[in-house]
């Protein structure tokens, strides 16, 4: 048995899917990579190809003039502490696992599923949590109640289910059927229910694509990709071409921009969780990442100034009016790219940064800018809104 291939090898696994993850899966149609090309690399590339671009340059200005300020101003101490905190917060659940299997399993369909920030504000309205604590908590729950999460128990899941387990409505407000009589009333469909059609689509896909190339479960199949070569690299690719949900990448003028947002972190929270039980899942290139770029850390990125928008996406994120694809995508891209400067920066020969215990790479950044962007002072400056997404 070897590993899934290719996404079109699974030609109409998508039939029967929910709508809105047919929609939201834009990544599908852009041309992936050569086999041979290093996946890790490819997001570097073509990110920086992208934004050094005159398309990319028009949209959102990386201000490499500004990098060796903000290094100088930078706290080891503290991102050391903020760093450690995302480790033990995100990979340290509060639950009883029977086995390593069924843990990395857990961990790695949290990490599938960590989209619906466009739905932040909706979220908070209907159930007072955030997009990432609805993924943790529904994740936990299912969990909790024994459901399956093979590679079956993914494709029998049901929009009942995705509802009770996540706690998202699928019903809104009533309203009478005919004006003036309220004799019988309907129920409008609520402004959540795109986002648990997108996570429903998201598990039934991934199942299917499991079963039909002979996996168990998600994690029978991650681990079968690293003991074929424990890199990150390796896993990222594999994960990248066997499951549409995690084709983060767009086609912008007819040049692919290459993010990869959940599939790295899918890696990097193995490595980190189990790299020093299983030496499979200890990967060399771990520091070979880039950022996991989001709706939050963008914006952080912008607030040191690291980053500037052109003037349409910047009243649009200060309004909270959703992104463009286009928009989105050059605005994580510019990250990456930022972040980038910043790691050569501190790591560099002239530079007279402290060294702290933590090492200053892209995936460390991530933990850390995202971190910085729960501060009370930060937490309040508007993030990227794009719904119409699987990949953040």
């Amino acid at each position: 048995m070897g590993l899934i291939s290719e996404l079109s090898s699974s030609s109409g696994a998508s039939a029967g899917l929910p709508a809105a993850w047919e929609r939201a899966c834009t990544g599908g149609c852009v041309p992936l990579p050569q086999a041979s090309t290093n996946y890790l690399d490819a997001v570097r590339d073509s990110t920086s190809k992208f934004i050094n671009g005159s398309e990319g340059h028009a949209l959102v200005k990386v201000n490499a003039s500004k990098v060796q300020q903000y290094v100088d101003g930078f706290d080891a101490s503290k991102f050391d502490k903020y760093v450690k905190h995302v480790s033990s917060w995100s990979r340290s659940l509060p639950l009883v696992f029977e086995n390593q299997a069924q843990n990395l399993n857990l961990i790695a369909i949290l990490d599938l599923l960590q989209i619906g920030s466009g739905f932040r504000q909706e979220l908070h309205e209907a159930v007072n949590r955030g997009a990432s604590d609805t993924i943790n908590f529904g994740c936990m729950s299912m969990h909790i109640s024994q459901t399956p999460l093979d590679a079956r128990g993914l494709q029998a899941l049901t929009l009942g289910d995705i509802s009770r387990n996540f706690g998202i409505p699928l019903l809104g407000k009533e309203r009478p059927m005919s004006e003036g009589n309220t004799a019988v009333m309907i129920s409008e469909a609520s402004a959540l229910r795109p986002l648990a059609e997108i996570i429903l689509g998201i598990l039934q896909d991934t199942g299917r694509r499991l079963e039909q190339s002979g996996y168990a479960s998600f994690a029978d199949f991650i681990t079968k990709a690293c003991t074929e070569k424990p890199t990150a690299a390796h896993l990222v690719q594999k994960l990248v071409t066997s499951f549409p949900s995690l084709r983060d990448a767009a086609d912008i003028g007819g040049q692919p921009v290459y993010l990869f947002k959940k599939a790295q972190l899918i890696a990097f929270d193995i490595c980190q969780k189990f790299g020093k039980e299983d030496v499979i899942f200890d990967f060399s290139d771990i520091g070979d990442m880039t950022l996991f770029a989001d709706n939050v850390v963008p914006t952080v990125v912008q607030h040191h100034g690291l980053i500037d928008p052109c003037s349409s996406i910047r009243a649009k994120i200060v309004s909270g009016t959703e992104l463009t694809l286009q928009e989105t995508t050059a605005m994580r891209a510019a990250s990456i790219v930022a972040a980038q400067l910043v790691v050569d920066c501190a790591n560099g020969p002239k530079s007279e940064l402290k060294a702290g215990v933590t090492p200053v790479n892209q995936a460390t950044l991530d933990n850390f800018w995202w971190y910085e962007g729960k501060e009370p002072e930060l937490r309040t400056i508007p993030r990227l809104v794009c719904k119409n997404t699987l990949y953040f």
